[in-house]
Parts: C-alpha cells; sequence; structure tokens
C-alpha cells in the first residue's frame, strides 16, 4: 500500500535569471505538487518553470531533458502570488525554475509525497 505524506519539496528567495533546481523526486516516489510564487519586485516579473529529465544539470531545460514547461514567460504582477496545482511529478525528475528578473521571486513547492 502506498504511503502519503504532505511535505515542502523545494524553495527559493529572490529567485533570479539563473535556472535554479528546487527539488528532486526521489527513487520509488511521485509527488502532487502546489507551487507558490510570489513577485517581491517593483515591476511585472516573467516565470519560466519546467519539469527536467534526471540528465538535467544546467541552463533552460531542452530537447530531451524537457519534460514539459509549467510556465513559460508568465507574468507576475507586483506584489502577486502566482499559484499551480495538480502537476504530478514521476522519480528523479527534476523541477527547474528561471526569472527574467535578478531577486524577484519568492517559490515554495510543496504537496504530497507517495512512496
Amino acid at each position: 500500500m502506498a504511503t502519503r505524506t504532505e511535505d515542502r519539496f523545494g524553495e527559493a528567495t529572490g529567485l533570479g535569471t539563473t535556472y535554479t533546481l528546487l527539488g528532486t523526486v526521489p527513487a520509488s516516489t511521485t509527488w502532487n505538487l502546489l507551487v507558490n510564487v510570489t513577485n517581491r519586485t517593483a515591476g511585472v516579473v516573467k516565470l519560466r518553470l519546467y519539469v527536467a529529465d534526471t540528465s538535467w544539470t544546467t541552463g533552460e531545460p531542452t530537447g530531451g531533458t524537457l519534460k514539459a514547461a509549467i510556465a513559460y514567460d508568465t507574468p507576475i504582477a507586483v506584489g502577486d502570488v502566482w499559484y499551480d496545482s495538480g502537476v504530478v511529478m514521476k522519480t528523479t525528475e527534476k523541477l527547474v525554475a528561471r526569472s527574467d528578473t535578478a531577486a524577484s521571486l519568492d517559490i515554495l513547492v510543496s504537496g504530497v509525497a507517495i512512496t
């Protein structure tokens, strides 16, 4: 029987223009995600959020390292919070994020881990 545990899988404070690994799904596990992104700047910021293959290491996930884009240049207004839920990630997949503005977004990734 599967075990379900609520947990925080990753976070970033002041996410900027570098592609950043937020979390990697452990072996024999799936994640059901709730992603919370807050814009703390004085201008509109664009978010990119991807599910990447286990082989991703740096840069934008593309080709064989890209599983799916959850958000692509999604604008987040000043002080706004953007949510997404219902994303299921499989064993060893990686959650990768980037902003178009330096030190702009706070991201909290939580949800249910199923083992």
